[in-house]
């Protein structure tokens, strides 16, 4: 239960930023956030990462719609006791802004991203809470067969 409520909270978290987003930040501008550290800069990314394939919308929505659907067989197997339960949680974050990116993108043809964290001498991207709870989910996700798997 805990890790469906996590896949709603991540997916609906992710949304209402990227609304709030559009209703008090103009597109393309900049808001520092923390001075030097963290800004608001809201764009929309018809591609994927770095907006690389921007105009290919039909071959993203096949990719990520069959990654989202392996990844969701995973995570019913998981839910119904098969397969290593330390998986559902990040299985439902990775899913959670997964489904957002997707809805957003089928829905709009585009992906709002709103945070930049500038690096030095690096071309930092732009991402939205999807992205992190993507990111988030897949790393934790690596680590688990690493973890000793105590049962009880």
């Amino acid at each position: 239960m805990t890790a469906i409520l996590t896949f709603f909270v991540i997916f609906a978290i992710d949304l209402w930023t990227k609304r709030w987003v559009g209703q008090n930040l103009s597109q393309n501008l900049q808001k520092e956030v923390i001075k030097n550290h963290l800004f608001f800069w809201h764009i929309k990314n018809g591609g994927m990462a770095y907006n690389r394939f921007e105009g290919k919308r039909k071959g993203i929505l096949l990719s990520t719609g069959a990654l989202l659907a392996i990844y969701s067989g995973m995570f019913i197997n998981v839910l119904r006791g098969k397969g290593d339960k330390r998986l559902a949680l990040p299985l439902a974050v990775t899913l959670g802004g997964g489904c957002a990116n997707f809805w957003e993108r089928l829905k709009k043809g585009n992906v709002t991203d709103f945070l930049f964290i500038p690096i030095k001498g690096k071309n930092a991207p732009i991402f939205n809470i999807a992205d992190v709870a993507i990111v988030f989910g897949a790393a934790w996700m690596t680590v688990i067969p690493f973890c000793k798997n105590e049962k009880k």
